[in-house]
C-alpha cells in the first residue's frame, strides 16, 4: 500500500448532499484551490468531498508517514485517539503547513477532558493560535491557525 496518494481537482466544486462528514466540512469552510494534507485511514470519501468543495489538491497520508515540508495550506487529521498520537500528528502537520497554514483535527469522545486539554497545549506549543473546539456527540473537532507573523 503506498504511503501517500494525491488527487487534483478537475472541475468546479459541485455541492453534494451526502458528504461523509458535514460537521468537519463546515468547520473547514470555503476552500479556494487550497492544497490539503489528509491524515488518517478510511478517509477516501472525505478526500473526494474536499475536492468537490474546491480543494486544489488533496494528499492522503498514513498517520505514521512524515510529510514533505511546507507543501500544504490545510492539514486535516481525521481522528486522534490519544495524546501520544496527537503529538505525532500535530508535529507532522506543522512540518507540512505553509507559513499561514491551518489545521483541523478530530478526537474521540473525551469525557475527562484531558485529551482536549493536552491537544490545546500541543497546538500552542507548535505555534498555532485561534484554537477553536466544536463538541459533538461522539467526538470533538478542533481547528487552529498559524499566525501570519513569525
Amino acid at each position: 500500500m503506498p504511503a501517500q496518494t494525491s488527487a487534483r481537482a478537475a472541475a468546479a466544486p459541485v455541492p453534494i448532499d451526502d458528504d461523509p462528514d458535514p460537521a468537519l466540512l463546515n468547520l473547514i469552510g470555503e476552500m479556494d484551490g487550497e492544497h490539503v494534507l489528509l491524515v488518517g485511514s478510511n478517509v477516501l470519501e472525505l478526500m473526494c468531498a474536499l475536492l468537490r468543495r474546491g480543494a486544489g489538491e488533496v494528499t492522503l497520508l498514513r498517520p505514521t508517514v512524515r510529510p514533505e515540508p511546507r507543501t500544504v495550506d490545510l492539514a486535516i487529521i481525521a481522528r486522534v485517539g490519544s495524546l501520544d498520537a496527537a503529538v505525532t500528528a500535530i508535529g507532522h502537520a506543522r512540518r507540512a503547513l505553509t507559513a499561514a497554514g491551518r489545521i483541523v483535527l478530530g478526537i474521540s469522545a473525551d469525557p475527562s477532558g484531558r485529551l482536549a486539554q493536552g491537544l490545546r497545549r500541543m497546538l500552542r506549543l507548535h505555534g498555532f493560535s485561534a484554537i477553536r473546539a466544536v463538541p459533538l456527540a461522539d467526538r470533538t473537532l478542533f481547528s487552529a491557525e498559524l499566525p501570519l507573523f513569525g
